[in-house]
């Protein structure tokens, strides 16, 4: 394998090969996040399978998948969406061939699987997201569940005597608050911590009003759960806190831009804005990102800008990024435009509506609430993927899939039993990214499972990721920041 190779040059290179009696693979399959949330942690994933065009995360993703299948049964309604898409289901189909059949396959419990190449949608990934837990993840990162904030900052009763510089919280479902709130967009999460807030001294009042001893065993019964609300409310206050101390006007001036940019209007003024960034020495990735928008919105940039973009960034931050817009093209986040090419993404914003104006982010009635206005594409065709009863195939998106990144096909699965009748309806699917995910397109399709019974989503994926994670795999670090290849 190709991660066997890259591992065993690396230690050649530092001549500590022969100090390793064996050299193996741990190979962990998905590791589950959340009750709805599986990923397999490659954080290399989308490099390695849209640069350097190395398979080996692919063949990982197809043993997850016949892993799921061998307990869960197999899935017999697959959605193919993107070449690396394609290629996972082709393994599965050969990795099937070399399993002996059984007189009495697994009834299925899932009903469909939708396989999603990340390039069919850059834009979602390169997008900053606003939801409660896509701002923690853009900010201060999350990972394997945790994020790491100032130790001042995140103060509680019981651990007034805090002396590290920093402190480490749990980001999943063991934390009510958490939960509740982390697919709220940020400006209805003040709202949100404030009543609970009134819910907990409500809780806390019983005490004072009970007058038996009945009543008072009832209150002390209760009592460990009103605390770990309490303790918890007083967490996530706090990194309410920060994330608002966090959200500035360069912040808000960049997210004005992304919008502007997905809505296509004024471009001329968007390029003005990138070029005062780079002239400021800014962040390079968040310039990145925002050239990157600019190119999908218009399906590629006028080869005179792109020369502009890449000329400028070479001479403010070093030469060694001509690696770096190498590797941008490669995956088509940023490429110059083609001669009488097509344009589909005005045409995909129109027809699947992407861009929606007036947006209730207290109160959101549509997906598009986790982009502040901006339905990730991903989620709207999974939702239209699983509606009604043509669930095996994309006929009835012809319309659609044509402006798509090829192929994009729907297949049935052979020798794959019946899925059972539920008596709710409900219709349970497996979503798939490969190459990774946003916390906002997991909000998204919890946003859409709530809000439509019959339909239970679980996600998997390569890696979650944002904007900037993806790209610090893609940016050539600068040559004294370089470490050995075998460590990363």
């Amino acid at each position: 394998k190709q991660w066997y190779q890259r591992r065993v040059r690396g230690l050649e290179e530092y001549k500590i090969v022969g100090e390793f009696k064996n050299i193996l693979e741990l190979e962990l399959d998905l590791i589950p996040f959340d009750h709805d949330l599986m990923t397999l942690e490659n954080p290399a994933s989308f490099k390695e399978i849209f640069v350097e065009k190395d398979d080996s995360c692919l063949f990982q993703v197809a043993r997850s998948l016949m892993t799921l299948q061998a307990f869960f049964g197999v899935i017999p309604n697959v959605t193919v969406l993107g070449e690396s898409a394609k290629k996972v289901l082709e393994m599965i189909e050969r990795m099937r061939q070399e399993v002996p059949a059984t007189d009495k396959p697994i009834v299925p419990k899932i009903e469909n699987l939708i396989l999603i190449d990340r390039r069919i949608d850059l834009m979602t990934m390169m997008s900053s997201q606003v939801t409660y837990e896509g701002l923690i993840d853009e900010l201060y990162g999350i990972k394997n569940t945790q994020a790491t904030f100032p130790a001042a900052a995140i103060q509680y009763e019981e651990d007034v005597q805090e002396t590290a510089a920093s402190k480490m919280v749990a980001l999943n479902s063991s934390d009510p608050i958490f939960k509740e709130a982390r697919d709220l967009h940020f400006n209805a999460v003040g709202l949100f911590l404030t009543s609970k807030a009134r819910q907990i001294s409500a809780a806390y009042d019983e005490k004072k009003d009970a007058k038996s001893l009945s009543q008072l065993k009832s209150f002390v019964g209760k009592l460990p759960h009103i605390q770990a609300e309490k303790r918890a409310l007083e967490i996530q206050t706090s990194i309410a806190a920060l994330i608002r101390k966090g959200l500035n006007k360069q912040y808000y001036d960049s997210f004005a831009v992304e919008q502007e940019l997905r809505e296509g209007l004024d471009v001329e003024k968007m390029n003005t804005f990138i070029e005062e960034m780079i002239y400021r020495q800014e962040s390079l990735t968040k310039i990145i990102r925002l050239i990157a928008i600019q190119c999908i919105a218009g399906d590629g940039l006028r080869p005179k800008l792109y020369e502009f973009y890449k000329r400028e960034i070479v001479q403010a931050y070093g030469y060694h990024h001509l690696l770096t817009f190498d590797r941008l093209e490669k995956c088509k986040l940023i490429y110059m435009q083609e001669k009488n090419q097509v344009i589909s993404y005005p045409t995909l914003r129109s027809k699947m509506k992407l861009c929606i104006d007036n947006v209730n982010e207290k109160d959101p009635t549509d997906i598009s609430y986790v982009f502040s206005g901006y339905a990730p594409l991903t989620v709207r065709l999974i939702n239209w993927l699983t509606q009604g009863s043509q669930r095996d195939g994309l006929t009835y998106l012809d319309d659609i899939v044509k402006y798509l990144p090829k192929p994009c096909f729907g297949k049935k699965q052979k020798n794959a039993a019946t899925p059972q009748e539920r008596s709710d309806g409900e219709i349970h699917t497996l979503v798939y990214f490969i190459g990774g995910c946003t916390y906002a397109e997991v909000s998204a399709l919890r946003f859409l499972a709530q809000n439509h019974p019959n339909k239970q989503f679980t996600i998997a994926t390569t890696k979650m990721l944002n904007g900037n994670t993806l790209l610090d795999s893609i940016i050539e670090p600068s040559p004294r920041d370089t470490i050995p290849d075998f460590l990363t």
